[in-house]
């Protein structure tokens, strides 16, 4: 009866979708390299194919082991996730101008996707007897310092896009564990404030001409909405102290750093970043080229295989970060419709997963990974379509790479433990 049970338990439908979806990526890694007859690239299928095959016998692994285990080696692997970090800074292999990969027994990993995992693991732990609090900002400590340190360590690398996932996996964690969505729009007001009051120093950078009070007004909307509702729910006056005097700071401080310190080059540098058309024979290139590829192949796409950009290699990273834009031009606006909706399919079984589990660490280490997934997605979709920076950031099941397939395993893996061993922790 119990292995009957633990049968039914088990996830079939989410491994079948996440199977398809590897599926898919292995013919666009195929498409995207098969032009390739010498190089680094020749073996890129072949190699993908083994690293899938890896990742579903490692996600059959973790999810025969008993979620009490992970629990209480939870730390321990987010110390060793920070240990591969600080190993990378003296032995890691230098690509693309940052110190990313370490090489472990003639095999190469990048060690900021596994500490992504043991951050996963730490806050869930942590959070497991602790709640989340505005009023108590004690209860901050801790999980800030856990995301703040290897948050520090990837971005010295420099790999913005990972550091960047690390902050981003932390709101709905942190919402799990007791804050409410009004609390996180307090937490987060200040770097809202830093974005509302960059964008007119922008444009008047772009255009040569000062905005004027008209430039502060998408900040002074947000300010005094900001204001209203702390006037409405009326929270302990530290919190009203401290979150009208944190986003003053950050909006004052924007334009004195703009206009105090960074000079022409570098503002330039951060425009670019922003906006791809500034510079398209430089950082705006692989945007550029993207928006073709997927605009190119309009609602049906070119066909398999046939892809002009894709073929003539215009692509940078195609079959890494810009696997999407393969897709695009290959299959069109409905082929990448269906993987978005595969995607979304994955995501809300992921979630419904916290429905069959009680257990509050389970869960936590659910949303942890879900989240995870669904922020590499949203970041790298929107960067190839141009509505977000280039920051380096792969697509979950499609793209390239060793140890980010068996990141995204390990992490599908958390999800089919919790409710396959939900009876037993």
């Amino acid at each position: 009866m119990l292995e009957l049970q633990k049968k039914n338990d088990f996830d079939f439908l989410l491994l079948f979708l996440c199977i398809i979806a590897w599926v898919v990526g292995l013919f666009l890694v195929f498409s995207a390299t098969h032009i390739h007859e010498s190089g680094p690239l020749v073996n890129s299928t072949r190699n993908q194919i083994i690293w899938v095959s890896m990742g579903l016998i490692t996600i059959l692994i973790i999810t025969s082991i008993p979620t009490r285990f992970y629990f209480s080696i939870s730390y321990v692997a987010y110390g060793l996730s920070l240990l591969l970090l600080l190993y990378g800074f003296f032995t890691g292999v230098i690509s693309k101008g940052a110190e990313r990969w370490i090489i472990i027994g003639g095999v190469r990993l990048q060690p900021a996707e596994f500490a992504k995992i043991g951050l996963v693991l730490a806050l869930a732990r942590y959070f497991s007897t602790k709640t989340l609090s505005l009023e108590r900002i004690t209860s901050f400590i801790v999980p800030c310092i856990l995301i703040i340190v290897p948050f520090g360590f990837i971005l010295k690398q420099p790999d913005l896009g990972s550091a960047l996932i690390l902050c981003a996996i932390a709101l709905p964690v942190f919402f799990w564990a007791g804050l409410s969505i009004l609390e996180l729009f307090f937490l987060t007001s200040p770097l809202l404030s830093l974005i509302l009051s960059a964008i007119p120093l922008i444009m008047a950078f772009t255009s040569h001409a000062s905005l004027g009070i008209g430039g502060a007004i998408p900040w002074g909307i947000f300010f005094l909405t900001l204001c209203v509702i702390l006037y409405i729910t009326r929270p302990p006056m530290f919190i009203v102290v401290s979150l009208i005097t944190l986003n003053l700071f950050t909006a004052g401080i924007t334009t004195v750093v703009w206009n105090g310190f960074l000079q022409d080059y570098q503002k330039k540098r951060i425009l670019s970043f922003i906006n791809p058309q500034a510079d398209p024979a430089g950082a705006g290139y692989q945007v550029i080229q993207s928006k073709v590829a997927i605009g190119s192949g309009h609602l049906v796409g070119k066909g398999y295989l046939k892809g002009t950009q894709t073929r003539l290699s215009f692509l940078p990273e195609q079959h890494t970060d810009f696997i999407f834009s393969v897709l695009g031009e290959q299959f069109g606006l409905f082929g990448c419709a269906a993987i978005l909706l595969l995607y979304l399919l994955i995501i809300i079984r992921g979630y419904m997963t916290t429905q069959y589990v009680k257990n509050r660490f389970s869960n936590l280490v659910i949303v942890g990974s879900v989240s995870l997934l669904a922020f590499h997605i949203f970041i790298n979709v929107s960067m190839t379509v141009g509505m977000m920076p280039v920051v380096g950031v792969p697509l979950p099941f499609l793209s390239y790479g060793g140890s980010f397939t068996l990141t995204i395993a390990i992490l599908i893996g958390f999800i089919l433990n919790a409710r396959y061993n939900k009876q037993d922790f």
